[in-house]
Formats: structure tokens, C-alpha cells, sequence
């Protein structure tokens, strides 16, 4: 683990224990909403000198979206009885074209809502922080639609000082994760990916047809 990383998330959680968070111990969700746009908006901020970049051994995680795009694209055909598809193709093309302009920040990349321990509704910890790369904030800004509401992710979002293009590509590297849940056989894992689904679709005001359930 970089030593950047390391000592930024030693000062920012001096007691680093509690439970994998799901919709039920978030407490007051815009507060939490508040909280982890924050931590985000200082971790992208932070020096990046000779810091890692993404690579294969680790799932390319921070990359520009468009290197998802054949996984993207076969599950939204694995889907199409749910989702869709079409639609979602062509809204996916639009976002993959918004790269991240600005100089690579500091990302978690790949990071699952149980890396995020929570104690009393507060976030208390962030694992998994050893893989950190530098790359495209969109991939750790997908959380916003498996942990919140419309309302919610707005506040994480102005939390967080994220632009609409990366909240575009952000959208799509949620489905994914998503998608690839869709059928865990951790149940806050398929709750939340499933819940995150429908959230998507609503952003793209499509009213989902039949239970995600």
C-alpha cells in the first residue's frame, strides 16, 4: 500500500471497526451520504507522485469505462429480460466518450459496499485500500447507487464535487457491479445490486416492467 493511502486513512479513522454497511445501519442516510462524498473528495485530492496506475493485476480498476465495454455489453444481453438493453447500450456509448480529462486521482477502484465498515451510522472504515491506483474517480463514485436514493446521491455527489460526466460514467460502472451481483448468494449483496438496478433505470426514467426481485 502506498504510503500516501496508508497514513490518509490512519488519520481519517482512528477506530477502525464495525460492520459491513447495508441500508439498514447507515442511520441518518444524507449524513452518511455527506460523510463518504467527503472522504472521497480528500482521497481524490491527495499527491500522486509515483503512484501505481491501473493495471491487469488489478482488474484494471480506476481505468476509462470504455475498457469495460465488452463485459458492459454481455451483461446487458444476459439481462435483456430485465433491463433495457438497447436503450442502455446507447446511453453507455454517451458516458464512455466522457473521459476523465483531468490529471489521474487517487482511486479504490473495484470497491464493494462490505469494504465500508459503519458503527452508531457513522463510517468508521474503508478496506481493501492496498489495491489503490490512480485513474478515473467514476469508478469509486458508484456506490452512490447501491447505498442511496435520488436525494441522497445528490449529496454525495455535491459532497464529493463530482461533474456530470463522471457521474454519467460513475452510473455505468454501478450497473456493472450490479449486473455481476445480480444473483449473489450474499443476500445484502443481491439487495443492494438489485436496488441499485432499479435505481439506474430510474435515472434514465424507464419504469421497470416487472419485479427485480
Amino acid at each position: 500500500m502506498s504510503e500516501i493511502i496508508k497514513n490518509f486513512i490512519n488519520e481519517k479513522f482512528t477506530n477502525p471497526v464495525g460492520q459491513a454497511v447495508n441500508p439498514g445501519n447507515i442511520g441518518e442516510t444524507h449524513e452518511f451520504a455527506r460523510q463518504l462524498g467527503n472522504f472521497f473528495y480528500q482521497l481524490h485530492r491527495l499527491q500522486t507522485t509515483d503512484a501505481p496506475k491501473p493495471s491487469l493485476d488489478n482488474a484494471f480498476a480506476g481505468s476509462d469505462l470504455i475498457v469495460f465495454e465488452a463485459e458492459i455489453l454481455e451483461l446487458l444481453a444476459q439481462y435483456k429480460q430485465l433491463v433495457p438493453a438497447d436503450l442502455l447500450e446507447e446511453k453507455f456509448e454517451k458516458a464512455a466518450k466522457t473521459k476523465w480529462e483531468k490529471a489521474p486521482v487517487w482511486v479504490l477502484g473495484n470497491l464493494a459496499a462490505r469494504q465500508l465498515l459503519v458503527s452508531d451510522g457513522k463510517l468508521q472504515a474503508v478496506e481493501g485500500t492496498q489495491n489503490a491506483v490512480i485513474g478515473d474517480p467514476a469508478c469509486d463514485l458508484a456506490l452512490a447507487w447501491i447505498l442511496f436514493d435520488e436525494k441522497a446521491r445528490k449529496i454525495f455527489f455535491a459532497a464529493a464535487e463530482a461533474d456530470a460526466s463522471t457521474i454519467d460514467r460513475a452510473r455505468f460502472f454501478a450497473l456493472r457491479t450490479a449486473l455481476k451481483n445480480y444473483q449473489s448468494a450474499d443476500i445484502d449483496e443481491l439487495i443492494q445490486s438489485r436496488d441499485a438496478s432499479t435505481e439506474i433505470l430510474k435515472d434514465f426514467n424507464y419504469t421497470v416492467a416487472q419485479d427485480m426481485y
